[in-house]
This record gives structure tokens, sequence and C-alpha cells, in this order.
């Protein structure tokens, strides 16, 4: 089968696509061909040498983990899912390849109302979402979430998660067009960070309280400012520190201290032991229809380098998948 692998780290060295055996499903497991796969800057990160999980790597590898298609097979003691089902999760193989392999208890059943695109935009950013405001923020009816970057993956989502959890949702944005997406999928007001002053806008929004949860996309660049615009006791979640920014921050303690602040952060692969409770209680949004990515670009597999050309640029709405 065909597959994506970066064989040297570092964005200047292409991934290279090349033909690899095709795996075959261990007890629990399930072999999956893939329809459509998930470009996050997670995979971009762990490609350019300078994320911790590069570490771990061994090359070359094959590139990316979120996918959705159709169960070709399964392994001894899978009995959720038989051939011939639809499914969405995260390939301990890979995603940008023709073929996966799908751990069973952590990986989702498809709605018929869901396309494999759609499918393919949920692992990392719906399950970083609900990370980010349910396990770690807490978020309940009534309170004030600001969403930094809410039209990128991740972001997008958790609008919609914020929404079904009964929260006002404000998100940043850089542009007119991003900020009628965001409106579309369930901001109720959009703060563009190139022309206004996020903290005072949002003490505007929310006549001088801040905000309870901020899902924070962009860290090195917005955490110091967070801390003026989160409520007392309010909850800094740190999803990612932006694409190509650097590792460090410095913070204003007093301001910290001055709101009683939780500075949290996470990591998908820490999630693993909660995601099957998880994808239980996202069974019901996603079948309602409550919860929808937006597919912005789509290339052939073929074109896995540009894809993180373009995920580097911003330059897209929602996410970025691969087709194989």
């Amino acid at each position: 089968m065909k597959a994506v692998r970066v064989t040297r780290f570092g964005l200047e060295h292409p991934m290279e696509l090349e033909e690899v055996a095709e795996p075959e499903p261990g007890p629990g497991e399930m072999l999956v061909r893939i329809a459509a796969a998930g470009v996050n800057p997670l995979e971009v990160a762990i490609r350019s040498g300078n994320h911790p999980r590069a570490g771990a790597m061994t090359l070359p590898y094959t590139c990316g983990t979120d996918v959705a298609g159709e169960v070709e097979a399964v392994g001894e003691g899978v009995e959720a899912f038989a051939p011939g089902d639809r499914v969405w999760g995260r390939a301990s193989t890979g995603a940008y390849a023709e073929k996966g392999l799908l751990p069973a208890d952590s990986t989702g059943r498809l709605p018929d109302s869901m396309s494999s695109a759609e499918g393919a935009a949920l692992p990392i950013p719906l399950l970083t979402a609900w990370n980010a405001l349910v396990v770690k923020g807490e978020a309940a009816p009534g309170d004030c979430v600001l969403v930094q970057g809410g039209a990128g993956g991740v972001g997008y989502l958790a609008i919609q998660l914020a929404r079904t959890l009964g929260c006002r949702v404000f998100t940043t944005v850089s542009s007119k067009e991003k900020a009628d997406f965001c409106l579309a999928g369930g901001a109720e007001a959009t703060i563009n960070y190139r022309e206004e002053d996020v903290p005072e806008r949002v003490m505007e929004l929310t006549s001088g309280r801040g905000v309870e949860v901020v899902v924070e996309n962009i860290g090195c660049d917005n955490l110091s400012s967070d801390l003026k615009l989160n409520a007392v006791n309010g909850r800094i979640v740190i999803v990612g520190t932006g694409t190509g920014k650097g590792p460090e921050v410095t913070i204003p303690l007093p301001a910290a201290m001055g709101r009683d602040a939780r500075i949290l952060a996470l990591s998908s692969g820490n999630l693993n032991p909660l995601v099957p409770g998880i994808l239980r209680r996202l069974a019901p949004l996603l079948e309602s229809g409550a919860i929808k990515p937006h597919i912005g670009r789509e290339l052939p597999m073929e074109q896995a380098n540009e894809s993180h050309e373009v995920l580097l640029s911003g330059k897209f709405l929602g996410k970025i998948n691969l087709a194989p």
C-alpha cells in the first residue's frame, strides 16, 4: 500500500510517498481502509523535530493520526465493530496512508449523516476541544468562554461544543471572512485581534467580569494577555503554542495571582484512558448534527507536503484533509 513517510526531521525535508507493507490487526485492533486523513499542527510540529514526541519516533515513519474509513478486518476480541462499518479515530500506524490500524476501544462509529472527510476532522480536534472545555476547563452552563483562534480545526469545534454546554462563546479571528465563519458556527461575538484590543473587548462583552474558560490555541502569543481577560477563578487551558512559534513565554505573576487563575495544559496522548467514555458522550452530539466540522481544503495524498504548507500559512477555514 502507499503511505506518506517522514524520512528526516526538519520541514525543509519533504515527506516521501512510498510503498509499505499492509498492517495486520492484532488483538483489540481493526484494519481500516482510510477514506480521509486529517492534517493537524501536531504532526507538523513532530515532523519539524522540535516537538517532544519527535524523540519517540523511529525514522522513517508514516505521518499523521486522524482518519475515517471503512473496517476491512478485525482482530481477536473485537466485537463492537465488523467489516463494512464506517469509523473515525486515531490510527496507531499513521494516517497518511491507504490503510491503518485503529484500537477498537477508542474508535468512534461515523454517523450516516457525516462524510468520511468530516469524520477525519474529528479525532484530535474534537477530543482536544472536549479535553479543554470539559475535562480541564470544567465549563458549565452560563460560563463565558473565549476560543483563541476559532476558525481552525480545534477552535471551530470548541465553539460548537461550548454552545452545547450552555456557554456564551466569543472567539478571536484575523479577518472578516473568519469572523463570519465563526459566527455561523455558533460564536456570539468575534474579536479581530489585528484591529481590536482583545482583553478590552472581552471585558466589554462580559460587563467587566471576564471569561471563565479560555481555550488557548496560540499560547506563546496570548498567555500574558489571557490573564487580563480571565474571570476570578477562571481557567486558561493551553491547547497549543501556536504553529511555528517558540516554546517559551513570560507571564505577569501578579495578574495570575490577583485573579486566582488556573493555567492548565494538555496533551492528546494523555487523554487516552478517558477516550472510550468521551466517545459515548460525543455520539449523540454527532448523530444530531449539533457538532459538525468544516472542511476548508481537501488534497490528494500525493500533495501531503503542500497540505503542511497550507496549514502553516493559516489561509484556510476549519480543517485540511488528505484523500488517499
